[in-house]
């Protein structure tokens, strides 16, 4: 694996990291669960890792978990203002240990994007999400992709999602992901692709000007 912080790739080995006293194994239905942590031998830094040994039709098989440091394959432009960016990377660094919260995170900062910045607010999201389909402008795939957020986080049975997004309740496989998708779509069309689009109007009013010819509008 690689260090989390570095990115220098080495072998995970339990035996050397020291065992916790307080995580030790722990033995349930003939599956062994142990908490090891230690340092990375090229940065230093701390790691813990999670070590679960399962009973197999083939034997022992021995599977490893990074515990922490927190991270995510996501990124976020520069360009996404620092509150929404905060909000996508903690929603992203937990996909995995916990969809459901994932999944509450990014219907909650969906929300916050349609009402801050597109100004739409209703009592409920898929009223919110209406309202975004029908602005002008949007491109289709990402107006199916907001609209699928209903059907995937399916509304009608858990009226939860709908009216207080920031709750914990249960998802359908995929659908922490596909929140983190949309969202990621969001912020291409919102934000990113808007200032970098401006950016290259100013570029070329500026070589306009200095050749005599009016700028653009």
């Amino acid at each position: 694996m690689k260090c989390p912080y570095c990115k220098t790739g080495y072998q995970y080995e339990s035996a050397a990291f020291e065992e916790s006293a307080v995580f030790g194994d722990v033995v349930e239905n003939g599956d062994a669960f142990s908490i090891f942590y230690g340092e990375c031998p090229e940065c230093n830094k701390f790691i813990v890792m999670l070590e679960l040994q399962e009973m197999t039709n083939s034997g022992i098989g021995t599977t490893s978990q990074l515990l922490f440091p927190k991270v995510t394959n996501r990124t976020v432009e520069p360009e996404v203002p620092d509150d929404y960016r905060r909000d996508f990377i903690e929603a992203a660094s937990i996909v995995t240990l916990s969809p459901k919260a994932s999944a509450a995170l990014s219907r909650r900062l969906l929300q916050h994007i349609l009402r801050e910045h597109f100004k739409i607010k209703h009592k409920s999201l898929a009223q919110e999400i209406d309202d975004f389909l029908k602005l002008k402008d949007v491109p289709s795939y990402l107006s199916g992709a907001v609209d699928a957020v209903r059907n995937i986080g399916n509304f009608a049975a858990h009226p939860l999602k709908d009216t207080s997004t920031g709750s914990v309740v249960d998802v359908e496989p995929g659908e922490s992901d596909w929140l983190l998708d949309v969202l990621d779509s969001l912020f291409d069309y919102a934000f990113v692709q808007p200032k970098r689009l401006a950016e290259k109007r100013d570029a070329l009013n500026l070589k306009l000007q200095a050749i005599g010819k009016p700028p653009m509008k």
